[in-house]
Parts: C-alpha cells; structure tokens; sequence
C-alpha cells in the first residue's frame, strides 16, 4: 500500500473526527463539538496528512509555528490499523521538512497517550524536542 504525506489546507472537521476518533488521542479531543474542531484546524499553522491511495486519511499532525525559530506539534495521530508501521514517525519527518532549516519542534505529551511514548523508550510524560543543528 502506498502512502502519500503531504501539507493539506483543507482538511474537514469530519475528516479529523474520523481519523483521530480511531486512535487513543480521542479521547483528550472535542470530537463531539463539530465546530469546535474546525475552528482548532483552521487557527492551525501547519496540517501534514497521511493517506492511501484511496484518498482515505490514516494519520496527521497538527502544528503551531512562527515559522521561524519554534513549532509546536499539537496533535499526532494515526488510526490503529496503521499503528506501528511508520506513520507517526513520517508524518513528523514531513512536518519537521516543510517547516525547514533553523525551526525546532516539540511534540508535548498529554495524559493517556503513555503507550505512545513507551514504545520509543521514553518516559512517561516526556517532551520530545527535534533540535536543528543549524539554530542561530
């Protein structure tokens, strides 16, 4: 199955509460609130996608960015059945390539997505930080 990973502008509220309503994030999102939703992509700076051929969303990442010094990954999410087999990690190497040189980014952890963190070897609540060596 081929996967493309891509910047999205106009991703759905619907398309979002599908996606991240198969995954453990779920539970910490409003997905019951339609509008809700939509208003937190729409103030987001940055939205990568992944999808089958089909056009069928399997996984995000929601960013916050200045663009120029500091990112700040919101959601990562990737439905279950794709769980493990890279997704999560090419969604943030797609993201982490769009915002380009200089900018770093951190993934803030939440409540309930321990798992998540485990499966890399880190702690439970941990803060991932990708640091540019190129950072002046």
């Amino acid at each position: 199955m081929s996967i493309v990973y891509a910047q999205e502008t106009g991703l759905t509220s619907e398309e979002y509460i599908a996606c991240v309503g198969q995954t453990k994030l779920g539970a910490s999102r409003p997905l019951g609130n339609a509008a809700r939703i939509q208003a937190m992509i729409d103030a987001s700076d940055l939205l990568v996608t992944a999808r089958n051929e089909e056009g069928s969303l399997l996984g995000l990442s929601r960013t916050i960015t200045d663009w120029h010094w500091v990112a700040y990954c919101m959601d990562l999410a990737v439905v279950e059945n794709q769980q493990g087999g890279g997704v999560g990690k090419a969604l943030l190497t797609e993201t982490i390539r769009i915002l380009g040189p200089g900018v770093g980014m951190a993934l803030l952890p939440l409540p309930g997505v321990e798992s998540f963190y485990s499966r890399f070897g880190m702690s439970e609540y941990p803060a991932f930080w990708h640091k540019r060596e190129d950072r002046t």
